[in-house]
């Protein structure tokens, strides 16, 4: 199973997760995987994702899809996750979908 980088930081009782996002952690094959990787971090105390995009070029269906699951996982929780560092392609993808009106998206 790949390992997903993380990093963490804490401000006004909001523990935030960053994880570092690529293709091997938005296909089919892995559907659960990032999905599992939420539920862990909530369990230890999570209530912010920050979705670091910096390393994916593309993402099709399943990943949008594995977002998509992700975000109502956080959601029902009420915590927060936004997505950053996405390159033109996929800002393309999401305002295609219109998942730029669902996700919060930054710079």
């Amino acid at each position: 199973m790949p390992e997903i980088i993380k990093s963490y930081h804490s401000e006004n009782n909001i523990k935030t997760a960053v994880l570092s996002i690529d293709e091997s952690f938005v296909t089919l094959e892995k559907f659960n995987f990032l999905k599992n990787v939420v539920s862990d971090e909530m369990s230890s105390g999570v209530n912010s994702f920050v979705f670091d995009m910096n390393n994916l070029d593309t993402i099709n269906s399943s990943g949008l899809g594995i977002l998509i699951s992700c975000l109502k996982k956080i959601k029902k929780s009420n915590s927060s996750l936004t997505i950053t560092k996405t390159n033109k392609k996929i800002k393309g993808i999401f305002k295609l979908t219109k998942l730029d009106n669902v996700f919060e998206i930054s710079s």
